[in-house]
C-alpha cells in the first residue's frame, strides 16, 4: 500500500511537471480574423480572436463587430457550430461583442469574461454572425 502511494505521488508530480511548462510558455500565440459581408455594401461583420500566455495563464480575446444591419436585430454568434452569444444591433445599425479572459479585465471597456472552456480558434475554423458566415485566417 505504501508503494502505491509513492507511485501515485510520482504520477501526480509527473503530470504537474509536464503541464506547468506547457502553460508557462509552450503555447504559440494565435491571431486570426474572419471578414463577412452580404455584398453590395450591405451588412458586414468582422470577428477576431487572439490569445497568448501571460502570467502563466492563457489570455484569450474574442470580439465581433457588425455594421449596416437593421436596428433592433439580434444576431446569434457561433464558432464551429457552438453558440457563443448574441449581438444586439443598436439604432445606428451597428453592434459589438467583446469577450476576454476574466483575470485580465481591469476596465469596463475591456469586454465581458470569456467562458473558461472557450476553444482556441485556429485558421480554417468557421464563424457565423446572424445570416453571415466565414472562416478564420491568420491576421
Amino acid at each position: 500500500m505504501k508503494g502505491m502511494k509513492i507511485v501515485s505521488l510520482l504520477s501526480a508530480a509527473a503530470v504537474i511537471g509536464v503541464t506547468a511548462p506547457a502553460i508557462a510558455g509552450g503555447i504559440d500565440p494565435i491571431r486570426v480574423e474572419a471578414r463577412m459581408e452580404a455584398g453590395n455594401d450591405q451588412s458586414q461583420a468582422r470577428a477576431r480572436y487572439r490569445d497568448r500566455v501571460r502570467k502563466n495563464t492563457l489570455e484569450q480575446r474574442f470580439d465581433v463587430e457588425v455594421e449596416d444591419f437593421a436596428p433592433g436585430t439580434e444576431l446569434n454568434v457561433s464558432v464551429n457550430g457552438e453558440h457563443i452569444g448574441i449581438i444586439f444591433v443598436n439604432d445606428l445599425g451597428v453592434g459589438e461583442m467583446q469577450l476576454r479572459t476574466g483575470a485580465f479585465i481591469d476596465d469596463p471597456g475591456d469586454g465581458d469574461p470569456i467562458d473558461p472552456d472557450f476553444p482556441r480558434i485556429m485558421p480554417g475554423d468557421s464563424v457565423t454572425v446572424g445570416p453571415l458566415s466565414g472562416s478564420f485566417v491568420l491576421d
